[in-house]
């Protein structure tokens, strides 16, 4: 029997822009908040699927790889310039656009890479707005 554990409320600051929105074609930023559920049987040596504070760890070290970052479509990655007196830190994924959707699925790719998992994440852009990812 599958049994599903999970994590919520992991937060992630982050710059985007989405060129398929008309009224969000410029830079500007959003707190993600990412909740991660896994699946997978009890052992029964432990009584965990995973032990949460492994979960909560692998989590947070996948987040903090997005945290505070400027979040562009590969194809565009040429096109970038930033010149400021301040720490500026561009993250790519290859997907046309930096959606909730796009980042939410390089995130669970992520997390499935680190934890061999399948993973279920919902990641909410703003307080009301969120896009739910199964991977694989």
């Amino acid at each position: 029997m599958k049994v599903r554990v999970g994590i919520e409320g992991i937060v992630i600051d982050s710059a985007h822009y989405t060129l398929s929105s008309p009224q969000d074609s410029q830079l500007h930023g959003h707190t993600y908040v990412v909740n991660v559920e896994v699946e997978g049987d009890i052992n029964t040596n432990t009584g965990f699927v995973v032990d949460f504070n492994l979960l909560k760890k692998s989590v947070e070290e996948v987040a903090k790889k997005w945290d505070h970052k400027f979040i562009v479509p590969k194809k565009d990655l040429d096109k970038i310039r930033i010149d400021a007196p301040f720490k500026n830190e561009i993250i790519s994924i290859d997907a046309p656009f930096p959606t909730a959707e796009f980042i939410g699925l390089e995130i669970a790719k992520n997390l499935h890479e680190k934890i061999g998992m399948k993973i279920y994440l919902k990641i909410y852009e703003g307080k009301y707005s969120y896009a739910v990812i199964e991977y694989p």
